[in-house]
């Protein structure tokens, strides 16, 4: 979200005209990160609806540089980083060691893999001994299809994650995972992040923004047809 009104900000004003006839407000650079912040709200909404003994965080700024989890879970079932990818309408390919968004090869796996060995890290050199499960949650995607599974991640439908976590065996007793939890929620456990204030206001504005442009849109269509519609009425059989 922070990335988006950044760039959004950077970008010129759409014209009166191009407001007029609903041009997208969203420049090219802004689109992925704009879909990528829909989908870890909707997987962070999902979240909110674990069991008891579950605790989710969401956009931990992991390591020392500009990346940080999507969303980190603790529970009896273990300890899981969940990276989030928007994908609306694609076909997913999942192999052991790759995978395919319509074709085009993706780093999710290898990213994956690397977010969840820098939470191993954090609780092994807090003495905590959990089992940390790299998890890639698939939003909008039309078709999602394995072929081999991956060797470390999981890969599951956003609609499907929270069910699927709950259904882990238990590994963690409840001090393990309260002690856990409570190194996630500790902020000195994190590389210390500047966040503006107003970022979720004016992300939303940005939102409605986009919502009322597809609107715009729609309309144009929609009086398109009936346009086409009614040159054609009088040359229809009677």
């Amino acid at each position: 979200m922070e990335q988006v009104v950044r760039l959004q900000a950077a970008a010129p004003p759409r014209s009166p005209m191009a407001r007029a006839l609903g041009r997208p407000p969203l420049t090219p650079a802004v689109e992925p990160w704009f879909s990528g912040a829909l989908g870890e709200r909707e997987v962070g909404t999902a979240l909110g609806r674990l069991p008891q003994g579950w605790t989710a965080f969401h956009a931990v700024p992991v390591g020392s540089g500009a990346a940080d989890v999507d969303h980190l879970v603790v529970g009896p079932g273990g300890v899981f980083v969940v990276n989030t990818k928007r994908h609306p309408g694609a076909r997913l390919a999942i192999y052991e060691r790759s995978i395919l968004v319509d074709g085009a090869k993706k780093p999710y796996l290898r990213n994956a893999d690397l977010e969840a060995s820098r939470v191993r890290g954090l609780l092994l050199r807090a003495g905590i001994d959990a089992p940390v499960r790299p998890v890639i949650a698939v939003v909008g995607a039309k078709e999602l299809k394995t072929y081999h599974r991956p060797l470390r991640a999981t890969v599951v439908r956003a609609e499907q994650l929270v069910r699927w976590l709950g259904r882990r065996p238990a590994v963690l007793d409840a001090d393990t995972v309260s002690r856990a939890a409570a190194l996630f929620d500790d902020p000195a456990t994190w590389r210390p992040v500047d966040a503006a204030e107003d970022v979720a206001e004016r992300f939303g504005a940005i939102e409605r923004e986009v919502r009322s442009a597809r609107l715009v849109r729609a309309g144009w269509a929609l009086a398109g047809g009936l346009s086409v519609l009614a040159v054609a009425l009088p040359f229809l059989p009677r």
